[in-house]
């Protein structure tokens, strides 16, 4: 309640100095007004253009050209259009600077350019509207046009110039790399040439060929040592005669009786478990065998005297299979062990060789690893250049056989035919409304710094002492009359006003002019 009674007192207050807001009305209502008709027409002009980004090509020519990602692209010119060199261009292709003589003049011209050109892009669409403001129509239309002209070039030029600087810079360094390339391969020859006898094994190091060639002597020793021990070996069996009786014992010594005696041993076991010892036919297939034995040990005994008398040194070999198969084999072991001999002198020269270069194999190593190593880098480098400029090229074959984007002009620019601003009815609202505001703020500020005594309540806390009761004026009925004729003047001025933004906004609306234009007319 205390609120509402503070804000009633207020606006009592107000009223009371409602002359300010007169005042305030007539001061500023009708100069908006006028100020707001005589803002110059402004014509827009407007482009729709959509860039297609979907080319035929892109997926048939993935991985084998460069390709950059045409959304990206129209983004980045899109957000180069505005820049100086651009719209110095198009106010020289629109003939603006025509209307500047001066260099001051120019810059400011440019500067409003950027400012009043409007550039969007509705996003995933790729659908980019540009449009402009101007008091000339056809000026509007024709720096639309220009701007819509420039952000095509540019679009479609830019993936051509870009290939062509690339292209260049490839060529460059690949010229570049084939002279390095063929300067180290004349240098890597060149000590082939002179130090080709001195390098060793293909994809080996000095320290790692000697250890190789001294790993294959290990081997070859050891090998050499197994096939001599098993020359000595057989030589021993069957040379010395004192231990005939114990060699012929050798089960694995093949006779003309080995095949009988093993079947007659079968037949034996076939025999016993069907009769007994005595049986005469087991007693009969016993002697047969112990014949055959006998037969077998004379055959072996006879092929040992034959070897003891140097039958096989002088070449008097004994028909018997298993004299020759011994010879043959003790021939191959001395043909081993001579091979092993001639492989074992190859390798110990190699290694004394190196041996006897240790001091110069490491440096040539050195020097060797070094070229390969330039020449590696060379042609990887080389091999790669390559390849970007066989993609380069690719690519630019591709830009001239068909465009990555196509440009399609939704709403070309056309000169407007009836101003798109200013927005007078809002100004002149504007106009209106800030005029009675002020003169209520004034009104409120005056009431504040000298107030008036609009109740009792607050003529008690302006003095601090209670009112114990009210006495009219004996003039009341002129105060009233004094205060009805003060309304009247009031309404009579706020209809006035009120009257001249209806005016005003009528001939806005209906007649598409201002009152100004309609008195220049008749006049």
């Amino acid at each position: 309640q205390a609120t509402i009674q503070m804000v009633l007192d207020y606006v009592k207050g107000i009223w009371f100095k409602k002359r300010y807001i007169i005042i305030s009305s007539w001061l500023i209502c009708p100069i908006g007004l006028l100020l707001v008709a005589k803002m110059p027409d402004v014509y827009e002009s407007q482009a729709k253009v959509f860039a297609d980004t979907r080319s035929k090509l892109k997926p048939l020519l993935r991985g084998l050209a460069v390709q950059s990602d045409p959304d990206d692209e129209i983004r980045q010119m899109a957000s180069m259009l505005k820049t100086r060199p651009n719209l110095e261009e198009i106010a020289r292709n629109t003939d603006m600077d025509i209307n500047a003589s001066s260099a001051a003049q120019f810059e400011a011209m440019v500067k409003k350019l950027r400012d009043d050109i409007e550039f969007n892009a509705s996003g995933r669409e790729n659908i980019y509207t540009i449009s402009y403001r101007h008091e000339d129509p056809q000026m509007a239309k024709r720096v639309v046009s220009a701007t819509l002209d420039k952000f095509v070039e540019s679009a479609l030029g830019q993936n051509r110039k870009d290939g062509d600087t690339a292209s260049k810079f490839l060529e460059e360094q690949l010229e570049e790399y084939a002279q390095r390339l063929q300067s180290a391969e004349l240098r890597l020859a060149n000590f082939k040439k002179e130090y080709g006898d001195l390098m060793p094994g293909s994809g080996s190091s000095y320290y790692q060929e000697v250890s190789r060639l001294k790993s294959q002597l290990e081997s070859l020793d050891l090998e050499l040592n197994e096939k001599k021990s098993q020359l000595a070996s057989l030589r021993s069996k069957f040379t010395t005669s004192t231990n005939a009786e114990n060699q012929t014992e050798n089960t694995n010594i093949a006779t003309q009786y080995d095949e009988r005696i093993t079947q007659l041993k079968a037949s034996l076991d076939d025999l016993q478990i069907r009769y007994t010892e005595r049986h005469p036919d087991v007693i009969q297939t016993k002697e047969k065998i112990e014949h055959l034995e006998g037969l077998r040990k004379q055959e072996i005994d006879q092929m040992f005297k034959s070897l003891s008398e140097g039958q096989i040194a002088s070449g008097h070999l004994s028909e018997n299979a298993i004299v020759q198969d011994l010879t043959i084999l003790i021939n191959n072991l001395e043909s081993n062990i001579a091979s092993l001999n001639v492989r074992r002198t190859n390798y110990q020269n190699k290694l004394e060789d190196l041996e006897q270069k240790l001091d110069l194999i490491p440096d040539i190593e050195a020097k060797h690893t070094a070229l390969n190593r330039d020449y590696g880098i060379t042609k990887r480098k080389y091999e790669e250049f390559l390849s970007r400029k066989e993609s380069a090229d690719i690519s630019r074959k591709a830009d001239l056989s068909a465009e990555e984007v196509q440009f399609r002009i939704i709403e070309p620019p056309i000169v407007p035919l009836k101003p798109s601003g200013p927005k007078r009815i809002l100004f002149y609202t504007l106009a209106l409304i800030m005029s009675f505001a002020v003169g209520i703020g004034v009104a409120f500020l005056i009431s504040q710094m000298n107030p008036v005594v609009v109740n009792a309540k607050a003529l008690s806390e302006l003095t601090g002492r209670p009112i114990f009761g009210l006495v009219t004026d004996i003039n009341i009925e002129q105060i009233h009359k004094k205060s009805r004729r003060n309304l009247y003047v009031f309404m009579a001025s706020s209809g006035v006003i009120v009257a001249m933004y209806v005016f005003f906004v009528a001939s806005e609306i209906f007649l598409q002019t201002t009152p100004i234009s309609l008195l220049g007319r008749f006049l």
